[in-house]
């Protein structure tokens, strides 16, 4: 008898749910003429599940062409991490968003990105301020004039790095070598941090981050968002320890310390003039690293064919 109530009970609660999910779905699909074409998904996750398993996959691109041709090729809208947004689409989107950049659009991130990246002192402060932006001279690290003067680090850090991690190997996964190897380079270039064992043991942190930065913000053990969480307090405190033996070397050596990004992004100011804290650089350096993570990841397709051509060709000379 208890065992029929039991079932009963379900029944009747099932009966009681199922139609308010369905409607919930229906009214998140439905359509609104102010809105783009598309659907938000399910309630709280949206269409994130779909989204990690398209880059868990490779092929992160999937998501956007299975919407594109499903919606509209222009703009289409869906829900991601928490966050209703429009994605928008072709070569007349793009001249859009980068001829209007802080006009008519500006650059943001999501809250579960901003925990992820952000010391929680000031988590806060920066949901106002965006200090996520990519420094204003970055540009001078990466015109063709200053890329010409890494030639003399690329070329050995290459030829080294496939004979350490190509050669000794019968088959070679090419995407995850050409991430270690622009990693340590970055490193190197930026920061002007060469020693090899250092860089492999922050790199796998880095990776826990990138993961969990686009995975669903659930903040339980075990879950890909909280070891992004704890990856990032680790990052945290090791940036902070270069960046303040960078600032004391700055003050002892003046001109003959460092001119790399990390010294420029020390000498640098805020608009309002205030000079920016140990924390807020430690988030900037993350989130520069991070960028250039992602774009690695939205273009895994054709970076490894680049990447196996390019390197090979290294080798041979």
């Amino acid at each position: 008898m208890d065992l029929f109530f039991s079932n009963l009970l379900y029944l009747i609660l099932l009966s009681i749910s199922l139609p308010i999910v369905i409607l919930i779905i229906y009214s998140r699909k439905s359509s609104n003429p102010y809105l783009p074409p598309g659907t938000l998904g399910w309630p709280v996750i949206g269409e994130t599940l779909e989204f990690a398993l398209a880059c868990q996959g490779g092929n992160p691109a999937k998501f956007v062409k299975d919407r594109m041709n499903k919606y509209s090729p222009q703009v289409f809208k869906t829900s991601l991490l928490e966050a209703n947004m429009a994605v928008i689409c072709g070569a007349s989107g793009n001249k859009f968003l980068f001829s209007n950049e802080d006009k008519l659009v500006v650059s943001w991130w999501q809250r579960s990105m901003k925990k992820i990246l952000c010391f929680p002192s000031v988590f806060d402060e920066t949901l106002v301020r965006d200090n996520f932006k990519p420094p204003t001279f970055l540009h001078q690290f990466l015109k063709p004039e200053a890329l010409q003067h890494y030639i003399a680090v690329m070329d050995p850090m290459a030829g080294e790095h496939i004979k350490i991690y190509w050669s000794p190997l019968g088959e070679v996964k090419v995407f995850p070598m050409a991430k270690k190897y622009s990693f340590a380079l970055a490193f190197q270039v930026f920061m002007s941090i060469a020693d090899p064992q250092y860089v492999e043991m922050i790199y796998h942190p880095f990776q826990i981050l990138t993961q969990g930065f686009l995975s669903v913000p659930i903040d339980i053990p075990g879950t890909a968002f909280n070891r992004a969480l704890k990856a990032s307090k680790f990052i945290h405190g090791e940036l902070l320890e270069i960046i303040r033996k960078r600032r004391m070397e700055l003050e002892q050596k003046g001109e003959s310390a460092p001119r790399d990004l990390l010294s420029h992004m020390l000498s640098s100011l805020h608009e309002n003039g205030d000079v920016k804290s140990e924390m807020e650089i430690s988030t900037q350096v993350i989130a520069c690293f991070l960028r250039h993570t992602i774009a690695q990841v939205l273009s895994s397709r054709s970076s490894s064919s680049t990447w196996l051509s390019s390197l090979m060709s290294i080798a041979k000379s």
